[in-house]
């Protein structure tokens, strides 16, 4: 979501310069700001943009100067009667108060109402030469959200490989493990029980219990699905919503393997994990 594009056109009376910006926001908020000759353009300008842009928080600024100086001079107006009422009061207060008027004209100058500049309204079409701004602006906003999108793709794969890798380390712990689970409860029986009172047949029983228990098998093969489904995924037109549930369902598995795992290079490989998978969730934050 986050982008800028910049954009300048111009004609015989116009001079137009159109900026977008964005950043991430789960909805569309649309903020625009047109030049007073079309402020009654607003909501066009606003769905033709809506209609681009799905999501995130958007700043657009039209910026529009006019080439003929002179209709600028011209419109400009005094309030005359106003300015002599100010001049009067003024006066009359400086006097009551025996206090020097000096300076008296820049006073008023910068009173309210004094001075007014009467823009008309913009024609047809000099709008028409803001839409064209607009909508170069916006292919150019569009091109660095892409370029944006790319690098943002390439970062997710190195975060995704960097998990799958963490469960082929696993993998090779897990024999390691079963020997860990056997030594420490073949001491607990001893420091318990003399050797020769240990009923072997229950202590395989026990054994088996605790290995089915903490076998992590099956989470690593959905958690590699997971992973399979979200490089799938990035290579089509998935949408953020739909890689962040991937995500989700990716750290349930990598929370069961960290709860089951009781050996610590497994919860070792399961913190770098955790690691990868926050990385991935706060770039998912800026994909549509």
């Amino acid at each position: 979501m986050t982008g800028y594009g910049l954009s300048e056109s111009e004609n015989n009376q116009w001079r137009v310069k159109a900026e977008i910006k964005s950043l991430n926001n789960k909805f569309l908020e649309l903020n625009i700001r047109l030049p007073k000759s079309f402020k009654d353009k607003d909501i066009e300008a606003r769905q033709l943009l809506t209609n681009k842009i799905i999501r995130g928080s958007v700043s657009v600024n039209i910026n529009a100067e006019r080439k003929d100086n002179q209709n600028i001079n011209d419109s400009l107006s005094i309030n005359i009667p106003l300015a002599k009422s100010y001049f009067q009061k003024i006066e009359s207060l400086t006097e009551a108060l025996n206090i020097p008027n000096e300076n008296l004209l820049n006073t008023i100058l910068t009173l309210p109402d004094i001075m007014k500049y009467d823009e008309t309204d913009g024609l047809e079409e000099d709008w028409a030469l803001i839409k064209t701004a607009i909508l170069q602006a916006f292919e150019n906003f569009d091109q660095f959200r892409i370029q944006e999108g790319e690098f943002i793709k390439k970062y997710l794969k190195t975060c995704i490989e960097e998990i799958r890798l963490n469960i082929e380390a696993i993998a090779q712990h897990e024999i390691p493990r079963k020997e860990s689970v056997k030594d420490k409860l073949w001491q607990s029986l001893l420091e318990n029980k003399e050797e020769g009172k240990i009923d072997k047949n229950r202590y395989e029983q026990e054994l088996i219990y605790y290995l089915e228990k903490y076998d992590i098998a099956e989470e690593k093969s959905r958690l590699s699905h997971h992973i399979a489904f979200f490089n799938e995924c990035l290579e089509k037109e998935a949408n953020g919503k739909k890689l962040g549930f991937i995500s989700q369902e990716m750290g349930r598995e990598i929370n069961t393997i960290g709860s089951k795992a009781n050996y610590f290079p497994i919860q070792q490989s399961v913190i770098i994990m955790k690691e990868e998978l926050e990385k991935i969730k706060e770039q998912l934050l800026n994909v549509l």
